[in-house]
């Protein structure tokens, strides 16, 4: 399940960072692969029983590590959806700008738990859950926080601007950071231990 899910965000994010910096300027293409992944994520978390888990859950814990990575992967899936709607229904850019403000502190509390693990808060041990999806967690949240000061932070009536100072660096942060967590996934698929 978290192995599927860092294998095919990605896609969504390199594609979108294509659209940012203006490599191609049809953003139908951009809403059909992000719609594409929104349902290949809803599928992941409705049939979460049937795919396997990379990452164990820790000894005693309060919840199932699966229920977590649910949650964080809907979060993505929802992410997707309205991406798929502002380009390409044409819905209002800004309501996934304000979105990515509640994705970013989202994925800062799902770093803080694969990290540290769900225990800290309880009985005060660390239970580590995951570095890798830690690390991808961190990622996710900095691009949210790029992609929320990008599209929201503008003068009300005025659509997404063609191009910017903070288009082309949202972008750029975009491409290298979609890479980088392809890379993970692709060396999660060739084996490498997700946990501590």
């Amino acid at each position: 399940m978290d192995l599927a899910f860092v294998l095919v965000l990605p896609g969504l994010l390199w594609v979108q960072s294509w659209y940012l910096l203006g490599f191609y300027s049809n953003a139908r293409a951009l809403g059909i692969t992000a719609a594409g992944v929104a349902i290949v994520l809803f599928g992941i978390v409705l049939f979460q029983d049937k795919l396997p888990t990379a990452v164990i859950t820790p000894q005693g814990a309060l919840l199932p590590v699966t229920t977590s990575i649910s949650i964080f992967v809907l979060l993505w899936a929802v992410y997707s959806a309205l991406v798929a709607g502002v380009y390409l229904w044409g819905l209002e850019s800004r309501s996934l700008g304000f979105y990515s403000l509640f994705l970013w502190v989202s994925s800062v509390i799902f770093a803080a738990y694969f990290f540290l693990g769900g225990e800290i808060l309880d009985s005060g041990e660390v239970n580590h859950v995951s570095w890798l999806l830690g690390v991808v967690a961190i990622l996710l949240a900095v691009l949210s926080a790029m992609l929320f000061f990008y599209l929201s932070l503008r003068p009300i009536g005025q659509g997404e601007p063609s191009s910017s100072a903070m288009r082309t660096v949202t972008g750029w942060f975009y491409m290298v950071f979609s890479a980088i967590v392809g890379i993970l996934g692709g060396l999660l698929l060739l084996g490498l231990n997700p946990a501590f």
